[in-house]
């Protein structure tokens, strides 16, 4: 209600119910829980840094070939930095690197494991409750993005403000790894099957090139 959370869901069903209370009384202790844990894994997590979890990263493979998610994100924050500086940038070196290094940070955290589409979300807001600096909490949110090509496709400027330079780094660096590795471990798509996403991640390449 004009931007603000109500504390109130709906659910909706396809069937005429005999007893819509019931359904919604099993809704809501559904809910509830979910609610409850999500709130046991946002404490837990809020006791351990997203830098202190990097070694956590060596336990969780990307790919048998490429290395661990920790080597992955050392890769990213390497090229993160470059790219900065590349673009003239060197003011933005640094925030793009700490971004690129804890980018996937948060698949080492208690409420990514258990609410896998968040990861990346939890990764930024985790950095902002740390009090990292807007730069990277932001290219740390954002970095899964673009998913298209599409001329809206998010995140947009307001979105980014000051982590612009920073994100479009991280973001780019990421795919680039992915792409590059995956073709260079033999995992290349072909017309019915693309189980790493390489489609979406080139054009995710192209968008941020072409409005960088």
């Amino acid at each position: 209600n004009d931007g603000n959370l109500k504390p109130s869901f709906l659910a909706v069903t396809n069937t005429k119910p005999e007893d819509p209370d019931l359904i919604s009384k099993n809704a809501e202790r559904v809910l509830i829980a979910r609610l409850r844990d999500a709130q046991f894994f946002w404490d837990e997590d809020k006791k351990v840094s997203l830098e202190n979890r990097l070694d956590r990263l060596d336990t969780i493979l990307f790919h048998k070939k490429l290395g661990s998610y920790k080597k992955k994100t050392e890769r990213v924050a390497h090229l993160a930095r470059w790219i900065t500086e590349t673009w003239g940038c060197s003011n933005q070196a640094a925030f793009a690197e700490q971004a690129g290094r804890l980018c996937r940070a948060d698949l080492a955290t208690e409420m990514v494991r258990e609410f896998t589409e968040l990861q990346g979300k939890m990764g930024g807001i985790y950095a902002r409750e740390e009090g990292l600096p807007e730069q990277v909490w932001k290219a740390i949110y954002y970095h899964y993005l673009p998913v298209g090509v599409e001329a809206e496709a998010p995140p947009s400027k307001t979105d980014l403000g000051p982590a612009a330079i920073p994100w479009a780094a991280v973001a780019l660096a990421d795919k680039l790894d992915s792409v590059v590795g995956m073709f260079l471990a033999g995992e290349r798509p072909t017309g019915s099957r693309d189980p790493f996403g390489l489609r979406r991640q080139a054009q995710g390449i192209v968008k941020i090139l072409s409005d960088t």
